[in-house]
C-alpha cells in the first residue's frame, strides 16, 4: 500500500477518543504509539475481547439460571 493510499485510511481523532486511546494505553503498560500499533498490527482489539467475554459470561449465567421441570408423567 502507498503513502497516499494509507493517509486516505486514517481518521482524525476528535480530543475526547484521544483521551480514551491514552487511558487504554496507559491501563494496557504501553504507551500510545506501542498500544495502536500493537492493535493495528495484531489485530488484538479490546473493546471486541470484552464483548467476546461479556456474551461468555450471559450465556453461562442463562445456562445456570434456567429452570428445569421434572415432571414425572
Amino acid at each position: 500500500m502507498d503513502v497516499d493510499q494509507a493517509q486516505a485510511l486514517t481518521a482524525p481523532l476528535t480530543a475526547a477518543e484521544r483521551e480514551q486511546v491514552q487511558l487504554a494505553a496507559a491501563a494496557a503498560g504501553r504507551t500510545v504509539n506501542e498500544y495502536l500499533c500493537d492493535g493495528i498490527l495484531t489485530g488484538d482489539d479490546p473493546f471486541a475481547a470484552a464483548l467476546e467475554q461479556a456474551a461468555d459470561t450471559i450465556a453461562a449465567r442463562n445456562q445456570v439460571e434456567r429452570v428445569q421441570h421434572d415432571y414425572a408423567r
